[in-house]
């Protein structure tokens, strides 16, 4: 290996490394409802989309800010939480390809969260568990997501597990510009987001 290819391996590790720090990032701030923040995290020129379970989908940088900042937000105005409502998202196994120019990339992350959320009068503690698909852009050398999916495989109550309640709590946004491109949770064989990447063992 000669030195411009030495070069080449340290940049792209280095890409890596910051694409899962940008993704991390994203599951602190939701975990804490810092909505503004996950909107700066977003390229303002090249936002593709964001699909988050069966919300919908929502176009460009305006749609970013419409999920987010409108309504999970509520545009900023002031929301009393009870002081017991937590959220907790974990991503892990991480897969990500950058592509050989060094401008964008593809990631792939498992998710679990657990979850106590008000429901009428009630609080409801349930766990989730799903797949990021994600892309993401370098600009002017700081990578940010272009396109944010994440699927839904079950959101189930802690009491009765996703075998006899897979699905709960979940609806289409109405301000979304389409319908969802792949919602299909458990038992569906084929929720999962389809892989950026050939699959080892379906893709032969």
């Amino acid at each position: 290996m000669n030195l411009e290819e030495l070069e080449k391996q340290v940049q792209l590790q280095e890409d890596i490394q910051e694409i899962e720090n940008l993704q991390k990032k994203y599951g602190y701030y939701f975990d804490n409802n810092m909505w503004s923040e996950i909107v700066d995290l977003f390229s303002e020129e090249n936002s593709e989309s964001v699909e988050i379970a069966d919300h919908g989908v929502f176009y460009g940088k305006k749609g970013v800010r419409r999920i987010y900042w409108e309504m999970f937000a509520g545009g900023g105005k002031p929301r009393q939480s009870p002081p017991w409502m937590q959220f907790i998202v974990m991503q892990i196994g991480g897969v990500v390809d950058v592509a050989p120019d060094g401008k964008t990339a593809k990631g792939r992350w498992q998710t679990w969260l657990f979850e106590a959320k008000p429901y009428g009068a009630y609080p409801r503690q349930e766990y989730l568990h799903g797949y990021y698909e994600n892309k993401y852009v370098k600009e002017n050398g700081k990578w940010l997501f272009s396109k944010l999916h994440w699927n839904n495989t079950f959101c189930s109550p802690v009491e009765d597990g996703w075998l006899n309640l897979p699905l709960m709590g979940w609806m289409g946004l109405p301000d979304a510009d389409e319908p969802p491109s792949a919602f299909h949770p458990y038992p569906h064989q084929r929720g999962n987001v389809p892989y950026h990447f050939k699959h080892p063992i379906t893709e032969k």
